[in-house]
């Protein structure tokens, strides 16, 4: 249950940056005055700075990098290769 609320707490975390991250909103509110109807639009920018979500991205960049980098280390480098050679010298041609 520990590793369920985890990955819960996880996935919302995700969701809150992407709703900071949305796009522009543009919303239209029809005021009535007398008898004629105005429509007004207000247009809202993001709440984060656009410097702000390229520091998150290249964060996220270099953790997902790094977390790469641990498996693939795990998987290749530390992989045995056991009695089978990877090295094997190239024939070569001595008659001419």
């Amino acid at each position: 249950m520990a590793q369920k609320r985890s990955l819960l707490f996880y996935v919302a975390v995700v969701f809150v940056i992407l709703s900071a991250l949305s796009h522009e909103v543009e919303a239209r509110r029809k005021i009535l005055r007398g008898r004629r109807v105005m429509t007004r639009t207000y247009y809202h920018g993001n709440s984060v700075p656009a410097w702000a979500i390229s520091f998150m991205a290249g964060i996220g960049m270099l953790v997902a990098g790094g977390v790469l980098y641990g498996i693939m280390r795990k998987l290749v480098l530390s992989a045995e290769s056991g009695s089978l050679n990877t090295y094997q010298p190239a024939m070569q041609n001595d008659q001419v």
